[in-house]
């Protein structure tokens, strides 16, 4: 990400007002475009579907969409983490024939994990019929299929590519849904799904021409076990650390059945959703500033450490990496903070104007404190994945998952007043984790480097921690 990331710097710098509102708007495009995207799609469908079939079918429609999202998250993440860092490990030996193999088999992968985990759920927890179920379990396999495959495109600079897609497919289901004939929940489901195809569709074609070698997946290919296990497991982790407080309060107060055992919180949901979209400045800002920096240094370092450069140089460049990391920590801290902080202040005449409950706002606010801490999270992952300590990224995002299921079960009595306080508590601790690890590696990087963490020392299996 850090090549988008030099290239919308140079355009804020050179280009003005206006080369900055453009770095801006491409930032948040390329760093939370599908996000966004997805959101404003979902919100348009639940207001179509509302009018359009009876409370049984909107519920049905809904309900499935939500828990589809959910499990081809938490099942693709695992996948789709070690698919990318397979792939950048093949484009970096120059080995672009290696690339379909992996691709393919982290589709095959993902998506039959979730297609057997889509059928799990409806069939036992759901009174679906069995076209329904294999329609909605159809749905957690595309989309798991396409959380996996969508980040690989950012490694052929395919910046747009990605959110043209998910616009590709849902202006499919717009047309469909606007000018085809009168749908039940059955149908309406089916279109949508139809869509997701599309999506994934167009990415795997864009994923094919560019590399148009024959998929085959060599046994060099595949990483040491305990690597591929932390690598995975930071990504399953990282997912569950955004979900668990929603899974839990599904089962909480205000939530409601909503299809046989399948439960939703409809005020918690909103208010969650809305508070973690205040993110998007914070993501946009690590992107074109605080990683594009980052990168610059560590790269420099990377230079005179395999270079013919003094001990003293050496030296320079490492406390250069240090400062960068405390200047761009900050910035970031800065910026989401004023965000985060007008966020809870505006919240009743943003509720008023968007026509949102607003029993939501316990909700909102708390997101949008722990989007704050959430941020801090993210780049200590960014630094610790470039310093190849994937152990020290599955801790964070455990600590962070592990905090927010206490705090969420601990404010329980609460009730509406105590929504959003899991996540927030969760990212505080998370962010404290791994602003620790963070910090630890990178004190002791130039040690890592040369020796606590060069695999010609300590193995290719690498250190756990």
């Amino acid at each position: 990400m850090a090549g988008i990331g030099f290239q919308l710097a140079r355009l804020a710098r050179e280009g003005g007002i206006g080369g900055i509102a453009g770095a801006a708007l491409h930032g948040s495009l390329v760093s939370a475009g599908p996000w966004l995207i997805t959101a404003a799609a979902m919100e348009v469908l639940e207001h179509w579907t509302s009018l359009r079939l009876d409370t049984a079918g909107a519920h049905r429609v809904q309900t499935i969409l939500i828990y589809a999202f959910s499990l081809s998250a938490i099942v693709a993440a695992p996948v789709g983490m070690l698919a990318t860092r397979l792939v950048a490990d093949r484009l970096y030996a120059h080995d672009a024939p290696g690339v379909p193999g992996v691709v393919v088999a982290a589709l095959v992968a993902g998506g039959g994990l979730g297609l057997a985990a889509g059928v799990l759920l409806f069939s036992l927890a759901t009174p679906l019929p069995l076209l329904d179920i294999l329609i909605a379990a159809t749905a957690v396999a595309w989309l798991a299929q396409i959380w996996v495959a969508a980040p690989l495109l950012t490694a052929l600079r395919q910046y747009r590519a990605v959110p043209l897609a998910y616009c590709l497919g849902i202006a499919g289901v717009a047309v469909v849904l606007a000018f085809g004939p009168g749908a039940d929940a059955r149908a309406v489901l089916a279109i949508v799904t139809a869509g997701f195809g599309v999506t994934l569709v167009a990415i795997v074609s864009i994923l094919r021409r560019h590399f148009a070698a024959r998929a085959m997946l060599a046994s060099l290919d595949l990483p040491p076990m305990r690597r591929a296990i932390l690598v995975a497991g930071s990504g399953l982790l990282g997912v569950a650390a955004v979900w668990v407080d929603k899974w839990l309060l599904w089962q909480g107060p205000s939530s409601a059945a909503t299809l046989g055992l399948l439960r939703l919180n409809p005020i918690n949901d909103s208010g969650s959703f809305l508070g973690l979209l205040t993110i998007v400045p914070g993501l946009t800002l690590l992107l074109i500033v605080t990683e594009t920096r980052f990168d610059t240094a560590f790269g420099a370092l990377l230079a005179r450490c395999t270079g013919t450069s003094t001990l003293e140089r050496i030296g320079d460049a490492h406390r250069d990496v240090i400062a960068t990391l405390l200047d761009g920590l900050r910035l970031l801290i800065l910026a989401q903070a004023l965000v985060a902080a007008l966020a809870w202040v505006l919240a009743v005449p943003l509720f008023e104007a968007i026509g949102a409950d607003l029993r939501a706002i316990f909700a909102f606010r708390h997101s949008a404190v722990g989007s704050v801490f959430h941020l801090i999270a993210i780049a200590a992952t960014v630094a610790l994945a470039y310093y190849d300590l994937f152990g020290r990224i599955l801790l964070t995002w455990a600590a962070f998952a592990l905090a927010a299921a206490i705090a969420t079960l601990v404010q329980w009595p609460l009730g509406l007043a105590g929504f959003g306080w899991g996540y927030m508590i969760g990212a505080m601790v998370g962010a404290t984790a791994g602003v620790a690890l963070a910090a630890d590696a990178t004190v002791n990087l130039v040690y890592l480097l040369f020796v606590g963490n060069n695999p010609a020392v300590v193995g290719e299996q690498g250190r756990i921690l």
